[in-house]
């Protein structure tokens, strides 16, 4: 039996994912790709960071609200560049949830 949603298994017996909720499945769901996942989504910039150290930070509160999120200019720490500013995007439909949770950060 599986979770289809965080794709836990359990033994025989269980019928309810613990964490999710969820009624089981015996088989989780092809792992292809529906067309609706590349679907264009218009990201806007909610804040501006050059400390690399609040990244994960911020990945984790939008992960644990299922926020899609890209980190423009993170990938630019590998090479030795002063003063990279990193911009925290998201859907625009997700723009003011966004900002609420990570009002407390030291971000703007």
């Amino acid at each position: 039996m599986f979770c289809p949603k965080c794709k836990c298994e359990y033994r025989e017996g269980f019928n309810f994912c613990s964490d999710c909720k969820i009624e089981l499945v015996e088989k989780l769901p092809s792992e292809e790709l529906s067309s609706e996942e590349f679907e264009y989504s218009e990201l806007v910039t909610i804040a501006e960071t050059m400390d690399f150290s609040i990244i994960p930070i911020v990945k984790s509160i939008l992960d644990s609200e299922e926020i899609r999120y890209f980190i423009k200019g993170e990938m630019i720490r590998s090479i030795a560049v002063l003063n990279n500013i990193m911009e925290i995007q998201v859907p625009i439909e997700d723009a003011q949830k966004a900002k609420d949770l990570l009002k407390d950060l030291d971000i703007k």
